[in-house]
C-alpha cells in the first residue's frame, strides 16, 4: 500500500515536473521571438541609416533632393514667406542635409522607443533618449517638428503618440 502511494506521488511530481518545463519552453520560445522581432526592427533602421548614408555622399542626391525641397517650400501655402526667403539663399545641399537629418534622427528615436516598449532598452536609457528627443523636436533648427508634422501618419501608432505629447 505505501508502495503505491509513494508511485502516485512520484508519478504526481513527475507531471508536475513535465508541465514546469513546458511553461519555461513556451517562456524561452516567446522570448526568442521578441528578440527577432527586435533585431529585425534594429536591421530596417539600420538599413534606412545605410541608404541615407549614401544619398549625404553623394552631391548629385543632395543636389536633387535640396531642389526638390526647395520647390515644395516654395510652393507651399504653409511655409512662412521668411522661411521661404531662408531656404532660397541656403544651398540645396544644406536643405538636403536638414531634411535628411530629421528623417533619420525620427527614424533612430522610433527604433529606440520600440527596442523600450520591447523590454530591450533600460527605463534609465530610455529617459535620457526621450530627453533628447524632446529637445530635438523643440529646435526649430533641426527640422525633427517639421518632419514629423509633415506626415504623421507615416510613423507607428505608438511613436506618434510619444511625439505629439512631447510637441504640447
Amino acid at each position: 500500500m505505501k508502495a503505491l502511494k509513494l508511485n502516485d506521488w512520484l508519478q504526481v511530481i513527475g507531471m508536475a515536473a513535465i508541465v514546469a518545463s513546458l511553461i519555461f519552453v513556451g517562456l524561452q520560445l516567446k522570448l526568442s521571438q521578441e528578440i527577432a522581432i527586435a533585431a529585425q526592427y534594429q536591421a530596417r533602421s539600420d538599413s534606412l541609416r545605410e541608404q541615407f548614408s549614401a544619398f549625404l555622399e553623394s552631391e548629385a542626391g543632395m543636389r536633387v533632393i535640396g531642389t526638390d525641397l526647395l520647390g515644395d517650400m516654395l510652393a507651399s501655402d504653409s511655409v512662412p514667406v521668411e522661411v521661404k526667403t531662408w531656404a532660397s539663399e541656403q544651398p540645396v545641399e544644406e536643405l538636403a542635409f536638414r531634411a535628411i537629418g530629421a528623417y533619420v534622427s525620427l527614424k533612430s528615436y522610433d527604433n529606440l522607443y520600440f527596442q523600450y516598449q520591447s523590454g530591450f532598452l533600460s527605463d534609465e536609457a530610455w529617459t535620457a533618449m526621450r530627453a533628447q528627443l524632446r529637445d530635438g523636436l523643440q529646435d526649430p533648427r533641426t527640422w525633427t517638428a517639421d518632419m514629423y508634422l509633415k506626415n504623421p501618419d507615416i510613423w507607428r501608432a505608438s511613436y506618434g503618440e510619444l511625439i505629439e505629447e512631447l510637441l504640447e
